[in-house]
């Protein structure tokens, strides 16, 4: 058995070594204990305590900070902490359940004491309904508190790391009456640099597992600044802000990324965006899931404080893999009393069938309609005073030339001659088929109709119709504003659009629907001449229940064939369109509301207006009776 030998200096040295270690330990110990028991006594307490108070409200004013305790680290933990608000009555701008403060080590050896980290626990910060209220708290932080002795500024420490849990930012709501704008619970940490060439770097986790990381530079004029967000997902985003959407974001995540040289009152920054695997749902966007789908933005905002000027350029939307539908976006927003923007969206070529393979199988119009495999291409102005919708001004012009030649040369569409139509029915159902053709002994070719019954129609439905290629932007704007003024919408359907809905749509008011819709309208404008898809309208569009067409609702309401419609009947016929239905009314008791009267007389006076009757003939069409054949 080993034993140690007495007269080896060796082993005596060790346990020397090991009974001072002890010793030191003890001493290093019961130093801690005392230090810990000194530092939490009533008195050392106390003017830890005063110091903290005089130190926050040099910044911030009346402040209370609650309970205080050191722990074994030396950390100083107090709360909560509230921080009143500007204005009486109004709650504290910051509230803290619990602050945590270490100190830096390295200050303290020298006999200072210096915050290295700040731990905030349960924050909620009420920024105000414009951020005014935090806006006043910064700018008493940016105050730099001076000796009260010596009226000199106080020595500048290091500003410390502080970190975050359980974070809540209030703003106020986004519209009149809507919930407030509330984001969190956050956590994160934000590391001021040292200098001014050590940037200060803040990393956020969002409520979903979404980060956003900014990197701010302060050398130079401006310094550098540097964002990025990833991963943001539904989970993410705040209450306020879905409640605005027209659809629920059920799947997908966004990331972008902004880079500018620096915050001056001039400058620039380059903001780039990508959405990838989006699904969306909403009983006004589809009737199922929309998605998967991907989209992504890249541009160059340029700004100018002091003329509030901010400015979009080089901008590029892409739709879908490979981006197969490309945008290019331009714009301007001037504030000031009078706000006035301007936006510019072009796409000199997108290839028609690379965009529908590039979009949701819920956005693509069914197979029977329309294929074709040319390219398009549009360009869409809107511009003028921000507040005032009804003074937009807009341009737009479409280019139909390569969806053209790809229909020439294609097969001929089914729509060019005889073919059967089978309307939905009031059940959900088919109804009867309609063949649009000679075959069918109520259809009427448009060549044969009177001038004034096509007048009528393209009058109240469609004035542009003979002038656009599909859309009536202007009339788009039109309904815009009117919805943005009175808080309305109405229709702005060109009867391209409605003759696309009637061959292969449902009758669903969404917007999957709409923008199939927008598909078709483009292959049937490339596709078929203008007198042909009216030809196709006025022969199947609806008059009442299960009246199809001009030649059976000529003899439905007024016993007689369409081509001897009087002006005064193709008005009330026309008048009928936009809903049918409950216009039948009149016919089932025989009497015309007013209002409804007013409607066909105002009509006629538009028809004057544009040359299509004289003076005379109006007169007489005012003063004519409209005589049912009710049996």
């Amino acid at each position: 058995m080993p034993h140690s030998n007495p007269l080896d200096p060796s082993g005596t040295r060790a346990r020397t070594a090991r009974r001072v270690g002890l010793a030191a330990a003890g001493l290093s110990l019961g130093a801690l204990v005392a230090l810990h028991t000194w530092l939490n006594s009533p008195a050392t307490l106390a003017r830890l305590r005063g110091e903290a108070e005089r130190t926050v409200r040099a910044r911030l004013g009346e402040v209370q900070l609650g309970d205080l305790e050191v722990d074994w680290l030396g950390r100083v933990a107090f709360g909560p902490v509230s921080v009143p608000a500007s204005r009486p009555g109004l709650p504290p701008v910051v509230r803290v359940e619990r602050v945590r403060v270490g100190p830096r080590w390295l200050a303290l050896l020298a006999g200072r004491a210096e915050a290295g980290t700040v731990t905030l626990e349960g924050a909620r910060v009420e920024a105000g309904d414009r951020g005014e209220e935090i806006a006043a708290l910064a700018g008493r932080l940016r105050a730099r508190p001076r000796s009260a002795a010596r009226g000199i500024p106080a020595p500048a420490a290091a500003p410390p790391d502080v970190r975050f849990h359980d974070l809540t930012v209030a703003l106020g709501p986004l519209r009149q009456g809507g919930p407030p704008l509330v984001v969190g619970p956050l956590e994160g940490a934000v590391a001021p640099g040292r200098s001014a060439d050590d940037p200060l770097r803040a990393e956020v986790r969002l409520p979903a597992g979404g980060r956003v990381r900014v990197e701010w530079t302060r050398g130079g004029r401006s310094g550098a600044l540097r964002a990025s967000v990833s991963g943001l997902g539904a989970g993410d985003l705040p209450e306020a802000v879905r409640a605005l959407l027209p659809f629920e974001v059920s799947g997908g995540a966004l990331h972008a990324s902004l880079e500018s040289e620096g915050l001056a009152r001039t400058g620039s920054a380059r903001l780039e965006a990508e959405a990838s695997g989006l699904v969306l749902e909403g009983e006004r966007l589809a009737s199922e899931p929309v998605g998967p789908m991907g989209a992504a933005f890249r541009g160059t905002l340029r700004w100018d404080a002091a003329a509030g000027r901010l400015a979009l350029e080089d901008g590029a939307v892409t739709l879908g893999e490979r981006d197969a539908i490309r945008a290019g976006v331009a714009g301007e927003l001037v504030l000031g009393e009078d706000a006035r923007f301007s936006v510019e969206v072009r796409a000199d070529r997108i290839d028609y069938a690379a965009a529908l393979e590039a979009l949701p199988l819920q956005l693509v119009p069914a197979e029977e309609g329309p294929r074709l495999s040319g390219a398009l291409g549009f360009r869409l102005a809107l511009a003028g005073p921000l507040h005032r919708p009804p003074e937009w001004q807009v341009a737009a012009d479409l280019d139909l030339a390569g969806l053209r030649r790809s229909a020439q040369a294609a097969d001929p569409l089914f729509l060019q001659g005889t073919f059967t139509w089978w309307p939905p029915a009031a059940d959900g159902g088919t109804g009867r088929g309609v063949v649009v053709g000679p075959e069918n002994p109520s259809f009427v070719p448009v060549a044969e109709l009177p001038a004034h019954v096509i007048r009528a129609v393209t009058t109240s439905e469609d004035a542009g119709f003979f002038a656009h290629r599909g859309f009536d932007f202007e009339e788009m704007k039109n309904a815009l504003a009117e919805a943005a003024g009175a808080g309305r919408t109405r229709g702005a359907s060109t009867i391209t659009q409605q003759l696309a809905k009637n061959l292969f749509l449902s009758r669903e008011r969404t917007i999957a629907r709409k923008v199939r819709e927008a598909f078709l309208t483009l292959a049937l404008e490339a596709s078929l001449p203008k007198t042909r898809l009216l030809e196709i309208y006025l022969n199947i569009v609806e008059w009442g229940p299960g009246v199809h067409g001009i030649g059976e609702a000529a003899r439905h309401w007024f016993g007689k064939d369409a081509r001897a419609l009087t002006p005064r009947e193709a008005a009330f016929l026309a008048s009928v369109i936009p809903s049918p239905m409950r216009f039948h009314a009149y016919y089932a008791t025989g009497e015309i509301s007013g209002a409804f009267l007013e409607r066909v007389d105002g009509l006629l006076v538009k028809m004057r207006d544009q040359g299509q009757l004289t003076d005379e003939e109006l007169v007489e069409a005012l003063g004519e009776p409209i005589v049912f054949a009710r049996g």
